[in-house]
């Protein structure tokens, strides 16, 4: 493992329904995403990137690419096989970015997550606010 310092930070905007990337005081990126709907709210917090997957369906539900987040579902203990554990990841269903419709999770445009994949490291801090 490589410990190294950064810049980079995430903050995902519930009601705004709104991702931003910053390096400093710096946007790097600011993109429109899909986020928990009433009955799976996307819980708010100060959370972490910890894993960044890579999908083998690229077309499929879950894009591309996932980041998994320190922080867990305040709902779900378990969902589709794992933990109950939050990410932002890409969606096969681009029509609905902009709305209150994921299980929790932060949704992106496919095109979207992965290039914030390509910049923004792992452990980069993650805030969600309502």
């Amino acid at each position: 493992m490589t410990l190294s310092r950064h810049r980079y930070a995430v903050r995902v905007d519930l009601s705004e329904r709104r991702l931003t990337l910053t390096r400093g005081a710096r946007v790097v990126l600011r993109r429109s995403v899909a986020v928990g709907g009433s009955g799976s709210p996307t819980p708010a917090g100060l959370f972490f990137t910890t894993i960044l997957a890579t999908a083998t369906d690229p077309n499929g539900p879950y894009g591309p690419v996932a980041y998994g987040l320190s922080g867990f579902s305040e709902v779900f203990t378990e969902f589709a096989g794992g933990n109950g554990q939050i990410a932002i990841h890409g969606t096969n269903a681009p029509h609905l970015i902009g709305q209150a419709v994921s299980a929790g999770c932060v949704r992106m445009r496919n095109e979207d997550v992965v290039r914030l994949a390509h910049v923004a490291p792992l452990g980069t801090p993650v805030r969600i606010v309502r």
